[in-house]
């Protein structure tokens, strides 16, 4: 069966597909149309007891702030100075002035936190009053509901306390009783009173939660009513503990079915409860049944009509593309001749057809140059940081060794370990391959400076480079690996002092850049890059060999540049020829 499905044409293949997906699609939609049915209500639950979290949240917020406001209501100096001159003085002039500072200090209160829904702010004490503003018929509240507020802060000790008994009619009220803090003394000089509209809040909140628009608000304090955003629902009968058992549900009120969310607000104790009328979801759920069947029959229809044409559309043309793979996997590069003209499709056939024919003539030029080169390039940088621990971590500690240094005075380790530092970031900046014989020099002094502190008197070296070839490009290391061979080949195996010179030249006439390498204590066997080519000598070592950087010289450069070694007496020499190119910009050095 396995077998007969693989060699199946690729037409028959997307016709399979495409009728295994619309049955598929056909028996998920009912199937998904019957769980949503199922799991309507926990879906609604969901939602509405996400954005009923929002919709408390931001109400706790508001009404935490307002306690804020109470506290620093409580610790203002102003109001502890003017309410304490007003109960103690009997002086005429100093409770007028102590009153003004009071209400001046309760009005700024009162317009720096009014947009927390503040309708008005009292200030009570035994022998006065003041509001910054009633919005009731008569100017003051009556008796038996400032009598009750009055009790309440005083109940409560110095608490912030809020007061929901008259909310449906007056609004919630938050009370404090007013502590005297001088001396810590403690006694009460005033009860705050601040009325909060509780209509708007609990509208701001909903909004905040993005709560549906049929929803209507109940507000619960210990299963009494306090607010209900629906005169509807107000004048109903709430049984709170019969009718919200739970977090959400069903419940029922004057012959009318809802669908009910519940959540606590923890910060004021309240229950903040969302309802829905149930008819109305009923209904909007069946209409949606209906349109998705509508909509699944058309969409199948539709899907049948189409998929023919368009597969017969798209394997031909996958047919021609597959030609020209199999004329290029039998070794003809060039693709076979065809009428239609791909080139003014911008759909993903003519893409593939264009891109393949670029890539035909791209892939032999790609190989030769880019690859080979990127290739030869990473094989340098691997062959000079093998064995090496991760750069960061050796910057890192290259630098606290190189401030250690410094704090014990030992001018050799910081000096080492700061060429060092310079010589990891020159051999691994990888933004060109190219780079400036000055910033080359950089490398090799470095090297040298770390080299003298091992070798000391031994070793000696010698930059001869005219200031204004410093700005020409050569290849990224090519000297420094030249020069550390130098010193293997001149001194670790020799006992007698070596001396390196590096030198360069321009030879304007063949536009070329020469650089020397002498060296002392060792000589260049006769021939030996093209030994080395045919393996008569084998290279030895650990650091990038000559042919590496003979190879990546002639493939950034061309045949005409490269490596020439001899000897000159008693040194051996060892030439680079760039081309001569100049970098704007140079480096800093070690």
């Amino acid at each position: 069966m396995r077998q007969f499905i693989r060699n199946l044409s690729l037409q028959k293949k997307i016709q399979s597909i495409v009728f295994i997906c619309i049955f598929l699609m056909t028996a998920a939609a009912f199937i998904s149309l019957r769980l949503i049915t199922a799991s309507y209500d926990k879906t609604l639950y969901k939602t509405t007891a996400s954005s009923l979290s929002a919709s408390s949240t931001g109400m706790n917020h508001c009404l935490e702030t307002l306690g804020t406001m109470a506290d620093l209501f409580l610790a203002d100096s102003s109001i502890q100075s003017g309410l304490s001159t007003l109960k103690d003085s009997d002086q005429i002039r100093e409770t007028s002035t102590a009153y003004r500072i009071v209400y001046a200090a309760l009005t700024d209160y009162y317009f720096t936190f009014r947009k927390n829904h503040i309708n008005y702010m009292g200030l009570y004490q035994d022998n006065f009053s003041l509001h910054t503003y009633l919005p009731f018929s008569r100017n003051v509240l009556p008796k038996e509901v400032e009598e009750y507020l009055l009790k309440k802060a005083r109940d409560a000790g110095g608490a912030t306390v809020w007061a929901s008994d008259y909310a449906e009619e007056y609004g919630l009220f938050l009370v404090k009783s007013i502590r005297r803090t001088e001396y810590l003394q403690l006694d009460e000089i005033g009860i705050l009173v601040v009325n909060v509209d509780l209509d708007g809040l609990i509208t701001e909140a909903a909004g905040a939660g993005f709560l549906q628009t049929e929803s209507a608000y109940l507000l619960f304090d210990k299963g009494n009513l306090i607010y209900s955003s629906s005169d509807d629902l107000k004048a109903a009968s709430w049984d709170y503990e019969q009718q919200f058992p739970n977090p959400y549900g069903l419940t029922a009120s004057s012959g009318d079915d809802f669908f009910y969310v519940k959540t606590h607000i923890s910060g004021i104790g309240w229950d903040y409860i969302c309802i829905i009328p149930y008819d109305d979801i009923i209904s909007s759920l069946h209409t949606g049944q209906v349109l998705c069947f509508s909509l699944l029959l058309t969409s199948v229809l539709t899907a049948l009509l189409l998929s023919s044409g368009l597969i017969r559309s798209i394997t031909r043309h996958f047919d021609t593309l597959l030609q020209k793979i199999r004329d290029f996997g039998n070794g003809n590069p060039q693709p076979p001749s065809i009428e239609y003209d791909y080139q003014k499709r911008t759909d993903e056939l003519g893409i593939l057809h264009v891109q393949f024919d670029h890539m035909v003539e791209e892939v032999k030029q790609l190989i030769k140059t880019n690859y080979l080169n990127q290739i030869l390039i990473k094989d340098a940088q691997f062959k000079a940081l093998e064995n090496q621990m991760n750069p960061h971590f050796l910057y890192n500690t290259l630098e606290s060794i190189n401030w250690r240094a410094k704090i014990i005075g030992s001018k050799d380790i910081s000096a080492m370990a700061e060429s060092l530092g310079t010589l990891l970031r020159l051999t691994l900046d990888q933004t060109s391959k190219e780079i400036s014989l000055r910033r080359e020099l950089e490398s090799v002094r470095c090297y040298m400076t770390i080299q003298k502190f091992r070798y000391e008197e031994r070793l000696d070296y010698r930059i001869l480079v005219p200031e204004n070839l410093m700005n020409h490009l050569v290849l990224k290391l090519s000297l420094q690996p030249l020069v550390e061979n130098a010193v293997r080949y001149g001194l670790e195996e020799n006992t007698d002092r070596c001396l390196i010179e590096i030198l360069a030249e321009a030879d304007h006439e063949n536009e070329s850049l020469y650089v020397y390498i002498k060296n002392n204590g060792s000589s260049f066997e006769e021939n030996l890059l093209e030994k080395l080519k045919t393996h008569e000598v084998e290279p030895h070592g650990f650091g990038i060999g000559l042919l590496n950087i003979q190879n990546r010289m002639q493939i950034t450069f061309g045949e005409a540049y490269g490596i020439e070694l001899y000897n000159e007496g008693e040194l051996a020499v060892a030439r680079l020829m760039f081309p001569l190119t100049n970098e704007k910009k140079g480096g800093a050095g070690c």
